[in-house]
């Protein structure tokens, strides 16, 4: 396998990594809101310190997830910009 290959099974194992984290965070939540039972007037303690965690977590893990993109997408914009090296003129 050359570096390219290896670059790009990296960036889809992250890839799938960060898909699988946030199903996951998407799916507890669904999870605790529709299958466990809640207060009829608030949310429950326990299930108000956990919408926290889960909150911040979702912030950091799609703030990296975003800021990889930015980079990623800068640099191919980068090598798709680039300008072509002047012609010399034809001599005659």
């Amino acid at each position: 396998m050359n570096t390219d290959k290896i670059d790009s099974l990296i960036k889809l194992l992250i890839t799938i990594t960060f898909c699988l984290t946030i199903c996951c965070m998407v799916f507890l939540s669904m999870y605790s809101l529709v299958f466990v039972p809640q207060p009829m007037n608030a949310i429950a303690p326990a299930d108000k310190q956990f919408f926290f965690l889960l909150s911040d977590m979702s912030k950091y893990i799609l703030g990296s997830l975003g800021t990889l993109l930015a980079i990623k997408g800068k640099d191919a914009l980068m090598d798709a910009i680039k300008p072509e090296p002047p012609k010399d003129e034809e001599k005659k």
